[in-house]
């Protein structure tokens, strides 16, 4: 779990609203509606609202932090196509009830790792470069360098969003070309081989 956490905690102790070579097939992409806020004003706010709590002092109290992650920030992820595509081919055999508990498993490791890095976090700074892609096609890569104090080199991040039903959400983040979301698609692979029972159904 040590490359779990150094890779999700990296990510998102700058972050709010998140491989394999192209392997992503996000939800249909609903036609376009007006919406007032683009995806990289939405991932400035983000960085500014968490940057903003962790400066006051939030990161000493670790329920505290456990609460606003889960309700300012897991909102900005769709972990429901995350686990979908971490399950790999076994997804489409999956029912609902399954479904629904493996998006729980990741869930919670994603925010176990979350607030795991959290705590050890170093107010630092943010370089927003530009964005790749069209938002008008319903799918951006933003991409930011994050610097943090002790550390001169800054971290490459780069999230992959998609225009959802509910409005822009991260699918995935990559750390220095790292894939959390290929990540989890190999761990639970491992775990699938070594069970007697499809990882899904782990609580």
């Amino acid at each position: 779990m040590s490359l779990l956490r150094t890779l999700v905690g990296l990510v998102l102790c700058l972050l709010v609203p998140f491989a394999y070579a192209n392997p992503y097939q996000p939800y249909p992409i609903p036609a376009p509606r007006i919406q007032q806020v683009s995806p990289a004003d939405l991932l400035k706010q983000g960085v500014e609202q968490l940057t903003n709590y962790l400066g006051s002092g939030g990161v000493q109290n670790r329920p505290q932090l456990e609460a606003f992650l889960e309700k300012s920030i897991s909102p900005f992820f769709d972990f429901e196509y995350m686990a979908r595509w971490a399950a790999g081919a076994q997804a489409r055999y999956m029912t609902p009830q399954q479904g629904v508990a493996l998006e729980k498993k990741l869930r919670r490791l994603f925010m176990a790792g979350m607030v795991e890095k959290l705590a050890q976090y170093r107010h630092g700074r943010v370089v927003f470069l530009r964005p790749v892609g069209n938002p008008q096609t319903g799918e951006l890569v933003l991409r930011i360098l994050a610097y943090q104090q002790g550390r001169p080199q800054p971290q490459r991040l780069s999230f992959r969003m998609y225009r959802s039903p509910r409005g822009w959400k991260v699918y995935d983040v990559s750390s220095n070309g790292q894939s959390a979301l290929a990540y989890y698609r190999t761990q639970f692979a491992i775990e699938a081989r070594q069970q007697r029972y499809p990882y899904y159904f782990i609580k």
